[in-house]
Parts: C-alpha cells; structure tokens; sequence
C-alpha cells in the first residue's frame, strides 16, 4: 500500500512497523513531491537525497531482520537549519556559516535518528532565527502554500510549509519568541512550545558556533505536525536531560488520567493589552469557546488574574535582549535601533530590549526576578484553570513584506514586532507549555489556529485536553494546491 503524504507521523510508523508501506517508499514518496513543489516553496534549503535512500534502505533491512528503531522507524523529517546536523550543512541563514557542516548532531536530532527518523533535509529560516518571515540572503524567501504571495511564518517558516504541503511528515523547529507556533498558526499546522528545559537546545543556532551559550533562557526546541498524537511521539523521542547541557531535569513524563472533555476548566482570552486580532481570529476562538462550553466544560472569557502583560513583554525584551548582547553586541544594538524606531520608546518591548541592551550583571539578576514573579503569577492561575484560550498572533499569515513594516490588522497598522509576537512572547518569558491547533479559515481563505496554553510540566494533560478539543476544532486539511489529483 503506497503511503499518503499526509499521513501524520504516527500514521506513518504504524504502516512501516505493520510492513503496509516500506521507508524506502515513504522516503520516495516525499523526494518526489520534494521535486515537484519545492521550487515554488523553497521550504527546504538542503536535501541529502542519496542520504535519506540510504538510511532508508538501512531501516528496511533493519525491520525485516526483526530489529525496531524506535516509535519513528522509517518516517521521514525535515529540520529546520538552525540545528545542527552531522555532515550536512547547516547555516542558520547566516551568510558567514553558508558552508557549515557541523561534526556532530543537536541532541533532539540525535535522538530523533536514534527513534528511527529519516532526515530528508533543513528547512528555510531568517538570519539567526531573527524574524518572523523565512528569507535570508543565503536561499531567498519561503512561500506560504496557501498564498505563495504570503510568508509561511518564521523562523520556522520553512518547516510549517515543508510539513504543511506534504514534502515530509514532520519538522522540528526553535521558539523564542513563536518561531514554532507562529509558522504552524499560518500553515495550518499542529505544534508543541514545551516547557522550557523540557528540551535540550544543545546544537541550535542563535549564534554562530564557537560562541559562548548566550540564550539561556525562553528559547524551547517544539515539534510541527498533522496531528496532536505526533506532538506527543516527538516530543517523547527529544525530551530529557542531556550531557551537553545540564541545566536539562530529568522531569519524567507522567501520563495524564482519562478523563472527557465536559469538566474541563478553560479561560479564553482574544485581547492582550490593547494589541488587536482580526475579526476573523476573535470569532474563530470565540466560537470554539462556545462549542467547549456546550461541550459541558466551564468557559470564562478573562485574561490570568495578576499576570501584567505589559510587564511580561517589557520582562521578555530586557532577558532576551541582555542575553543576546553578551556575545553579540553590534548586531543586537542595530536590531534594538530598529525596534524602537518601529514601535516607540514607550512601547513595554522596545522599553524592554532597550535596558536589555545596555545591562549590567545586577541589572540581569533583577530582570530574571521579575520573570520569576510572572511565573508564579501565572501557575497561580492554572490552580484554577486546565488551560488558556488565545489566539497565536493579531491575524492570518502576512504578505511579503520588508522587516519592520507595520501589519494590518481590519484596517488598524499593528507594529511589526507586536503583530507577529505579542501573542506568544508571555509564555516564552514564563516557561509554559502552549499547543497550537488549527481551527479556522479567514475570509481570504487562510488558516487560523489557536494557542492552548498550560500549567509548567503540563504536557500529558495539555496535550491529552488538546487532542480532545480536535474534535471540536477539527483536524488538519492539506493546502488545496498541494493536493494531488
């Protein structure tokens, strides 16, 4: 039986593992859609073909010997290219690493081989992750597979779009500021920001290799999928503590008790702090908070109680910023001018990333006590609540624009940076869990998803309330263009 290229990866394994399909097969499949579609995506940057065959052929005979990989045996990935892959070149659309190959693997791309994973090939960002948009000056600019007049997202904007238009069957990529979860809201896609540390981020590139770490804090490596189940697989297969980066925990993962979705206790949120979303977006999550509550769940519209988003954004520029500045002051002073020449002085972000900038180590210390506070203020919350509502950005996937141009949100100019960010920033800033699910069309026909956000070390029961919801929200549908007759 011929697998289909929008099989979910758990789909997928279980053929493989039944001997339904072959991972030679699968590997096929996807290089001739890689060959067919590409071109007009440029969502992969990098194939190793003749790579993929061989390992491909390596799990075939592996299967029939008796031996099994891993839960991922023989399915085919993509990975975004600011992780470090062994012998294949990774750039993180950094021109002075154009030729980069690294000697060794990420740790979850390890692991992910070590599950019985196929690298077919990295997937497109912007220089350094720095951007919502997938363009760098090494590959060009990625194109939305629903309207290739349209950026997929970023910086895994590459990744949703390889996943979404069926050239793989999943992809991991990097979230500091929604680079995971912005790219699947515009594609259409699942996809898991997990608890900080839940991952290890040994191998990714903020900065260039032979750098110091500089980003220790809010960046989380997450899955993009077909499915919640796939969340899960992959999120199972990179998880844990790690010899390359020992402030991992050893947090085990406790499945959540069974439990139906009538009782479940759910806040919604389309509002932060005065940044607008489309009429589009409110509607879409507020009509699925109608649908929970009809469910038999209890459904409040409310932001967390003591959670000051303005803080929480100011909090996040000023960490992410300090950090940064250690180990590359010149690029992070040109891209805080930026910002506040985009949104003002007085906006709580710029305001952040501009005493990030010019820190001192006490200044650093007082910065990560009031992300401590925030934290607290938000687990406070989920004593009460199982998770939160919201949407994952102001609206559906944007027009190629230049880096900084303001976003129109129903006839409002949005700041670039709040228009991409503001929606997903919080949760990076307070370590939490958020699982995006697709939920929606605009009225231009684009996709929409909403953000399920949830307590610290949550993920079981999050994604288990997620994979609920599903019935509700409904699964993923494949880009009309890329559906073959």
């Amino acid at each position: 039986m011929a697998p289909d290229p929008f099989s979910t990866a758990s789909q997928l394994a279980a053929a493989v593992r039944a001997r339904q399909a072959s991972a030679s097969e699968a590997v096929e499949l996807y290089l001739e859609r890689i060959k067919k579609y590409n071109a007009a995506l440029n969502a992969i940057c990098t194939l190793d073909a003749e790579g993929a065959r061989k390992r491909a052929r390596e799990a075939d005979a592996a299967l029939a010997r008796g031996e099994l990989w891993g839960p991922l045996h023989g399915v085919p990935m993509t990975i975004k290219d600011a992780l470090e892959t062994a012998g294949l070149r990774t750039t993180g659309g950094h021109p002075p690493l154009a030729d980069y190959v690294p000697a060794r693997d990420a740790s979850a791309v390890a692991r992910l081989r070590a599950a019985g994973a196929i690298l077919l090939g990295k997937t497109n960002v912007p220089p350094l992750s720095a951007d919502f948009r997938a363009d760098n000056p090494i590959f060009g600019r990625t194109n939305h597979p629903w309207d290739p007049d349209r950026t997929p997202g970023g910086s895994s904007g590459g990744a949703a779009a390889a996943v979404a238009a069926g050239l793989c069957a999943f992809d991991v990529g990097s979230d500091l500021a929604g680079s995971v979860r912005i790219p699947a809201h515009y594609c259409g896609l699942f996809a898991l920001k997990p608890t900080e540390r839940r991952v290890p981020n040994s191998g990714h590139i903020p900065e260039p290799p032979g750098l110091p770490r500089a980003v220790r804090h809010m960046n989380v490596l997450g899955p993009l999928a077909r499915s919640v189940e796939d969340l899960e697989l992959v999120l199972r297969a990179v998880m844990g503590s790690d010899d390359a980066e020992w402030d991992v925990p050893p947090v085990p993962w406790m499945p959540a008790p069974e439990r139906p979705l009538a009782g479940a206790r759910i806040a919604w949120s389309a509002a932060f702090g005065g940044i607008p979303v489309t009429r589009d977006t409110r509607q879409a999550i507020a009509r699925l908070a109608g649908e929970l509550a009809r469910a038999g769940c209890r459904v409040e519209e409310r932001n967390p109680a003591g959670f000051d988003f303005d803080s929480a954004w100011e909090t996040w520029g000023a960490v992410a910023i300090a950090e940064r500045a250690a180990t590359a002051p010149e690029r992070v002073a040109e891209r805080v001018a930026a910002l506040v020449a985009s949104l003002g002085a007085d906006v709580p972000v710029a305001r952040g990333s501009a005493m990030g900038a010019r820190a001192t180590i006490a200044d650093y210390m007082v910065f990560l006590e009031r992300r401590d506070a925030l934290i607290g203020a938000l687990e406070r919350f989920f004593d009460h609540w199982d998770a939160f509502l919201c949407p994952v950005s102001v609206g559906p996937a944007v027009g190629h624009v230049p880096f900084g141009t303001p976003i129109d949100v129903d006839g409002k100019p949005v700041p670039y940076f709040l228009a991409g960010t503001a929606y997903c920033s919080p949760f990076n800033l307070t370590g939490s869990p958020a699982v995006v699910l697709p939920l929606a069309r605009s009225a231009e026909g684009l996709p929409i998803g909403a953000q399920l956000v949830g307590r610290r070390w949550s993920e079981p029961a999050l994604l288990a309330l997620a994979s609920r919801i599903t019935r509700l929200s409904g699964p993923f549908q494949p880009p009309p263009a890329f559906r073959d007759a």
